[in-house]
């Protein structure tokens, strides 16, 4: 995450870009002048153009935006056409050039409208995915826009890193695994859309959602944005309010994809994937702090007879009621997983055996009492019978399992409708 900083430190940033960048915007309008077929000139007056139209917009100097934006235009015109540059268009330039020093020079560009939106909220809650707040990437080779960026959504509660060297962009997204990206379209002479295409086509990034950035919002844009994978756009100078509703808005979507992937869709318990993904990793973590763990298999005793007596509607309805049951049995920081069919699994994380012991005596005592509500029943009861083993030094997780399920078969053996403990 990006230091703090004051918001008017953005105006020292813009000044001092500006004073750069237009000595070099000086020395592409010369080469053009000399060369007019030199095409690599003309795009440096280009980013030139709108690299400053962006910021300016993005502090609050909209005299010196739209100037920008004018010729960045023309600029863009001279590209299309592919021919020898026009003196009209240099003409354009050198003016250009020269209306930026004469405002830069006579003007101090106001950051008032920006203070308010950058202090910290207070009182409010934070944004978050399971109560972490969410990692928002800015890549934008504008450090005026990105630090602004950063701002808003570092006021807004989010967690925030940066990019400003567009040769770095795909790795900054590999380096820094972000919840969401803010993507200048433009990044020198790379373009945002390739960027985004090369998080497309990574697997473990294809649900990242990207937010465009964009001095102009036309459509040719906004449908290649959405051709390439992006979802959103949004475009310079922006509405804080507004970038903050987006990246919320993408950001509750994202959580809500999460959820559908490591959840059963009947029961709501997580699905097996992520129960075993859960167990190596708390199994890793008991051994490392030398903390008690165990596992847990219960299985709905004779669930056959539910489905063959009173239909597999019915049965659906008994396991979403005991998932329901068992949740309820546990802490927050345990896991309840569906196993498969009619078989739960459930880690108890610092339990030992006994612990485990009495958290599945009242699972199983729950669950007889139960009276489950299903059509054509009023009175349906159903049992369980449930194993248990505490996980050692020398355990691997399936071998964990391997000594869960051998109790439950145990339990089984012996009438069911009872717990048993694994021995080591």
């Amino acid at each position: 995450m990006s230091d703090p900083f004051d918001p008017r430190d953005l105006q020292v940033i813009f000044l001092r870009e500006m004073h750069e960048a237009r000595v070099r915007a000086r020395d592409a309008l010369g080469r053009a002048g000399r060369d007019a077929g030199d095409p690599a000139a003309v795009r440096e007056l280009r980013n030139f153009f709108h690299r400053l139209a962006g910021s300016a917009g993005t502090v609050g100097h909209g005299m010196l935006a739209r100037l920008a934006g004018a010729c960045e235009l023309a600029a863009d015109q001279e590209l299309e056409r592919k021919g020898p540059l026009s003196k009209i268009a240099i003409r354009i330039f050198a003016e250009g050039l020269g209306g930026v020093d004469d405002i830069l020079e006579t003007r101090t560009p106001a950051l008032g409208v920006l203070i308010p939106v950058l202090q910290p909220e207070t009182g409010g809650p934070r944004v978050s995915l399971e109560d972490v707040p969410s990692r928002v990437l800015v890549i934008d080779d504008d450090l005026v826009t990105a630090r602004a960026t950063e701002g808003v959504l570092r006021a807004a509660g989010f967690l925030t890193a940066s990019c400003s060297d567009p040769a770095d962009a795909y790795e900054a997204i590999l380096r820094e695994s972000p919840d969401l990206i803010i993507l200048d379209v433009l990044l020198g002479d790379i373009d945002g859309f390739d960027v985004c295409r090369r998080v497309r086509a990574n697997p473990a990034l294809q649900l990242v959602p990207i937010i465009f950035v964009t001095r102009r919002g036309d459509v040719e844009e906004r449908v290649r944005g959405l051709q390439v994978g992006g979802n959103d756009y949004v475009a310079k100078p922006f509405d804080a309010p507004e970038l903050v509703a987006r990246v919320r808005s993408h950001l509750s979507r994202l959580s809500a994809l999460r959820e559908m992937a490591i959840r059963d869709g009947l029961t709501r318990c997580y699905n097996h994937k992520y129960f075993k993904m859960r167990l190596e990793q708390e199994m890793v973590r008991a051994r490392r702090y030398g903390s008690a763990l165990s596992l847990g298999l219960l299985d709905v005793d004779h669930f056959k007879r539910v489905n063959d007596t009173h239909g597999h509607p019915s049965g659906d309805a008994v396991l979403a009621h005991l998932a329901s049951l068992l949740i309820a049995s546990v802490r927050s920081s345990d896991i309840v997983a569906r196993y498969g069919g009619e078989e739960f699994a459930f880690v108890l994380v610092e339990a030992g055996a006994q612990e485990a012991a009495i958290v599945a005596e009242r699972m199983r005592a729950r669950v007889e009492a139960h009276e489950f509500e299903v059509a054509g029943a009023t009175s349906l009861r159903a049992t369980a019978s449930i194993g248990l083993a505490e996980a050692q030094q020398q355990d691997s997780p399936a071998a964990l399992v391997q000594r869960a399920d051998a109790a439950l078969y145990q339990a089984k053996a012996q009438g069911r409708n009872r717990v048993r403990i694994s021995t080591p």
